[in-house]
């Protein structure tokens, strides 16, 4: 019988790679391809302790409530033995009565201590905002991320005295209405220093009165302005030049007949450094009119992107003259080298009959939404 040779012998078992054996990077990448499956990442994280880690991130990182499993969620936070409330970064709590109302019994179980690495709060809440919600809104002053939707304060008073809660924040979203105050008054504490990303949805003459009332205006990036109405566009154009060169994304979704009013009072030549503007607006002359007043007004070298938003692009005897002008205006400095885009329910297709010479130097982009 021929000996074997030993350099042929089958490898043992024990030498073999195991998965423990595989680079924490390429761990997170394989189970980050199952971010969506929460039944995967589940079993993942039972694997071994080397995989619990990514597994659970995904899992928890965006942690979603709702009254079906909001309690369960709490008791699994507070217990002793819990290894999930490090994982846990942003909590998107939804009580809308579709589902059925669950904050003002249970929100007041997230605390702080329980949820050490919670940067981000959503809350979605058609009713008033109990003063318990608010007490526990208050204690994650820690907070780089707010939302509110749908929510209603007693008064401005508990508005202003929750934002200054939060000395991190760089990001709001709020959607909420409170009765008109007698007058808006200065605060102690100014609100969200470091504040870079702004949407209002609300009354927004109330929010940037206060805000201009501060020492130092935090230096917004990002504004999106919904529902601007022709009374808040004085305050809005003094808070606009107090942004000054910080603002470089600019939203603005008008309502009622703003329109009219909106190139006379905005000045954007105060914001040198703006890169992106989105109007929804209505396809009409009137408002393309104001758009083209609006961007001539523009004077930053950087601008990249015009975004207008439509119902539907149309065509007639009346707005070809003013899509004509648009069209002639985005071929000058300086958005020879920015990029047009055009989006709408119907019609946008059509842009590119309208805006012909920015589609011949390959700057039109339009979406259907």
């Amino acid at each position: 019988m021929t000996p074997t040779n030993p350099s042929q012998s089958p490898t043992p078992f024990s030498t073999l790679p195991s998965i423990h054996d595989l680079p924490a990077e390429l761990v997170d990448l394989v189970i980050g391809h199952a971010h969506a499956d929460t039944s995967l990442l589940a079993a993942c994280s039972l694997v071994c302790k080397a995989w619990r880690p990514a597994a659970r991130h995904h899992l928890f990182s965006n942690t979603k409530l709702n009254v079906n499993n909001a309690s369960s969620f709490i008791n699994i936070v507070d217990s002793e033995t819990s290894t999930v409330a490090p994982f846990v970064r942003h909590i998107d709590a939804n009580d809308n009565c579709e589902d059925g109302r669950w904050v003002d019994n249970h929100f007041m179980g997230l605390q702080p201590h329980l949820l050490p690495s919670l940067t981000s709060i959503s809350l979605t809440s058609p009713e008033t905002l109990s003063h318990t919600t608010l007490s526990t809104l208050h204690s994650f002053n820690r907070l780089k991320e707010l939302r509110l939707a749908e929510c209603e304060f007693g008064d401005f008073t508990q508005v202003q005295s929750l934002l200054c809660s939060f000395p991190l924040l760089e990001s709001l979203y709020l959607e909420a209405d409170w009765p008109e105050p007698h007058a808006v008054l200065p605060t102690n504490t100014s609100p969200a220093p470091r504040l870079r990303e702004l949407h209002l949805r609300c009354e927004m003459s109330h929010i940037l009165e206060w805000f201009l009332m501060q020492p130092a205006v935090a230096p917004v990036s990002k504004l999106t302005l919904h529902g601007l109405d022709t009374v808040e566009l004085p305050i809005v154009t003094r808070y606009l030049q107090a942004l000054g060169a910080a603002l470089t994304r600019l939203t603005i979704v008008p309502s009622g007949y703003v329109y009219d009013s909106m190139s006379d009072h905005l000045d954007l030549s105060f914001n040198p450094c703006l890169r992106y503007l989105k109007l929804s607006i209505d396809c009409d002359g009137d408002n393309l009119l104001m758009a083209s007043t609006l961007l001539s007004q523009l004077e930053s070298p950087a601008f990249e992107e015009v975004e207008l938003s439509f119902y539907s692009v149309r065509q007639g005897p009346k707005i070809n003259r003013q899509w004509a002008d648009l069209d002639a205006l985005l071929a000058t400095p300086p958005f020879a080298s920015s990029r047009a885009t055009i989006t709408a329910m119907s019609g946008a297709a059509q842009a590119k009959e309208t805006l012909p010479l920015c589609q011949k130097r390959g700057a039109l982009r339009t979406q259907q939404f």
